[in-house]
């Protein structure tokens, strides 16, 4: 079961990583205004980021400090959580959810992402 997790984990950040380069106008608008200045850098860091630290856990030796890498870079997105949550849910050009739904993302998805980043160090 952990390897199944392991490899959903894997595929889970290439592609989150991968889609800050195929869809970077997705990102630029959910990263907080006091960034503006960075959005670019921040966007396209985050999805090299996402797809080293994947690659990292597919590897053994790499495996628990890209876990800690994950934990860490989970813990960085917190301010775009806080941003969404103070925009109502809403980032016009990229999506609108529910507030709730954006609360729900910070504390149940975001934590959830971390366990499961930690169930297969």
């Amino acid at each position: 079961m952990i390897k199944v997790l392991r490899i959903l984990l894997i595929l889970f950040f290439l592609f989150a990583g991968s889609y800050h380069f195929i869809n970077p106008d997705f990102y630029f608008d959910q990263i907080p205004p006091y960034f503006a200045d960075y959005k670019q850098f921040i966007n396209y860091a985050a999805g090299a980021v996402e797809i080293g630290l994947a690659i990292g856990v597919a590897i053994p030796k790499t495996r628990v400090l890209a876990v800690i890498g994950i934990l860490l870079l989970l813990i960085a997105f917190i301010p775009t959580h806080w941003y969404v949550i103070n925009q109502g849910g809403c980032i016009p050009t990229a999506y609108c959810i529910p507030l709730w739904g954006a609360w729900l993302r910070l504390l149940v998805f975001q934590p959830l992402l971390m366990l499961w980043a930690w169930s297969v160090r």
